[in-house]
């Protein structure tokens, strides 16, 4: 029997994920039909997902995947490594979406073909498609993802641009560095702007501070990792943290938009969306969750600040540079996050971090 239960209505509609880092929900419920879609109907069996069965019939975790496909028509690739990962929770009885971020170069176990690879686990997409990358996930943090979602690099810009922009805040160095190993939101533009053969002069951004950002202004802000952002975050986990924060605009974009609104963000949606869920299941979600105003909150694992630091010295090997932390501390911390009820600070202030070097003792 299918894992994904066809009882279960989904309370959402994701449109999600892009290369490079960026991402994107979204929740919509009618008319569906007659749009086009990608619809990938991956497996349901718990095993080749890595995991027994559904923790909490009330959550709902999808995972949300960016492949480096920069296509400019909807005729996307959704091959490649996963550079941007994300679980989404959804809990039907508290109302609350969350969204944790999972750095792409944290060394994990990637089990594949009878065999144990350890290596990043953004590879873990390009080497088994989504099942492989729900598969590794699972396995690492104790979940029960049986649902995902991936949309590629420009699809994200028409979804924005569908909702009307976004409300960014940015700082000084963000809109001034330039460079080629030092790119700024202006770079990125550019960069964009040449392959939609559109002119780079009509977006380019010259104020700091809360800018309202049009589809294209926003991905590109979201690829930064050069600098400093308003969090205080910089290289990929300040990318993470911009990603999160450019979803978090756009779902409250999302969740305030007029019924009359849905079609064009569906429009805008679907074509660069490929997915596991069904059109029935799509038409079963936005309406329901949407009317009862959920609220969202936003996480990043591991963690790298002075006041909650996840991190251990790199082990040495072929992998290269990675992010290594304690899988089993990460795995509880999330579960805490989704089935508790808790927030990080919350969690890690009751169990203090756990730093187990579990690489080393294979």
């Amino acid at each position: 029997m299918r894992v994904k239960n066809r009882k279960r209505k989904l309370v959402f509609l994701i449109t999600l994920c892009i290369a490079l880092s960026v991402i994107i929900i979204g929740s919509v419920a009618f008319m569906l039909i007659g749009l086009k879609y990608n619809y990938n109907d991956i497996t349901g069996n718990p095993e080749d997902l890595g995991f027994e069965g559904v923790i909490d019939k009330n959550v709902v975790n999808v995972a949300l995947f960016g492949v480096d496909s920069r296509t400019v028509t909807t005729d996307a690739n959704y091959k490649g490594n996963s550079d941007t990962m994300m679980v989404m929770s959804i809990n039907k009885k508290t109302k609350k979406i969350k969204l944790i971020s999972l750095m792409r170069d944290s060394l994990v176990p990637i089990e594949r073909e009878n065999e144990t690879t350890y290596f990043k686990m953004n590879a873990a997409y390009s080497w088994g498609g989504p099942e492989l990358a729900i598969k590794t996930i699972n396995k690492n943090f104790g979940l029960d993802i049986s649902e995902y979602a991936t949309i590629n690099f420009y699809g994200l810009a028409d979804i924005i641009d569908a909702v009307g922009g976004v409300d960014i805040e940015l700082t000084y160095q963000e809109i001034t560095i330039t460079g080629r190993n030092n790119h700024g939101i202006n770079d990125y533009i550019k960069e964009i702007c040449k392959h939609k053969k559109i002119d780079y002069n009509k977006y380019r951004v010259t104020e700091y501070g809360k800018q309202h950002l049009n589809g294209i202004q926003a991905v590109a802000y979201s690829r930064m990792r050069y600098c400093r952002n308003i969090f205080g975050t910089n290289d990929d986990y300040g990318r993470t943290d911009r990603q999160r924060y450019v979803m978090e605009q756009l779902f409250n974009k999302v969740k305030n938009l007029k019924k009359s609104a849905y079609i064009k963000l569906m429009n805008a949606t679907l074509p660069y969306l490929e997915t596991s869920l069904s059109k029935s299941q799509i038409m079963g979600i936005g309406v329901k969750f949407l009317l009862s105003r959920p609220t969202f909150e936003q996480y990043r694992i591991p963690q790298n600040s002075s006041k909650m630091n996840f991190l251990m010295p790199s082990p040495k090997g072929r992998f290269g540079s990675v992010v290594y932390y304690d899988l089993k501390y990460a795995s509880k911390v999330i579960k805490g996050i989704i089935y508790d009820d808790m927030t990080l600070e919350e969690f890690v202030a009751q169990n203090p971090i756990e730093k187990n070097d579990w690489y080393r003792q294979q």
